[in-house]
């Protein structure tokens, strides 16, 4: 019974925030670093510890420590994304090309391992550099590019969110129509938001100033002439 509350209580979880990032990502950059760094925590521990690629392995068979180092690392992410939208943006960055550098992992173990004929420690180290690699090109956007960045980073993570909360199996073509339509509304929903943002404050800049307008002054009325 337990386990059942336990797994339904993560699906709620992984469906809200998964939805969150889908749609407003962009807008509350503290909840966007919260979360991405939740994921991309989660799936570090899950692959170095749990040989899988997914922060959902660890909530098959609770591992109450990984989950905790993994809560931790989001609410640190958030508090420091908290201080400046820069800094949450860097932290965004790096930790959402990582976290998208292990659909890369998998690949790369493959070739290192079977193809290559290298160990399995090497095929790790190989994984890691990727990982690190995939970090930094995501920093390197974010900085580049920080709400762009930000629309495109949150509706990948949060549509990956999504399909994993569901279970949806990556190789069944259903699963790919779903992820490109959460995908494609994630995009139009948040870039809708980001272009408005930009008129608003266009037209904040052409408005009318408010209050009185000083009285010109006719005659000099000083004393020395």
């Amino acid at each position: 019974m337990l386990d059942f509350l336990l797994t339904i209580l993560f699906f709620v979880i992984g469906l809200v925030l998964g939805f969150y990032l889908l749609l407003f990502g962009w807008r509350k950059m503290v909840l966007t670093t919260t979360i991405i760094c939740l994921a991309a925590t989660g799936s570090l521990l899950a692959l170095i510890f749990l040989k899988e690629n997914s922060a959902w392995a660890l909530t098959a068979e609770p591992s109450w420590l990984l989950l905790g180092i993994t809560v931790a690392a989001g609410i640190i992410g958030g508090f420091l994304g908290a201080r400046s939208e820069h800094i949450a943006a860097s932290i965004v960055g790096f930790f959402a090309g990582g976290y998208i550098g292990l659909w890369f992992y998998d690949i790369a173990f493959f070739v290192v391992v079977n193809m290559g004929k290298w160990p399995e420690e090497m095929a790790i180290w190989v994984g890691v550099a990727i990982l690190i690699i995939a970090g930094l090109i995501g920093l390197f956007l974010t900085r580049r590019s920080e709400a762009v960045s930000m629309i495109l980073v949150s509706v990948f993570v949060g549509t990956d969110l999504i399909i994993r909360a569901i279970g949806l199996s990556p190789s069944k073509n259903f699963t790919a129509v779903v992820t490109i339509s959460l995908a494609l509304l994630g995009l139009v929903v948040q870039y809708a938001q980001y272009l408005r943002e930009i008129k608003g404050d266009k037209l904040s800049l052409f408005a009318p100033q408010t209050g009185p307008a000083p009285a010109p002054e006719f005659f000099d009325l000083s004393d020395d002439h």
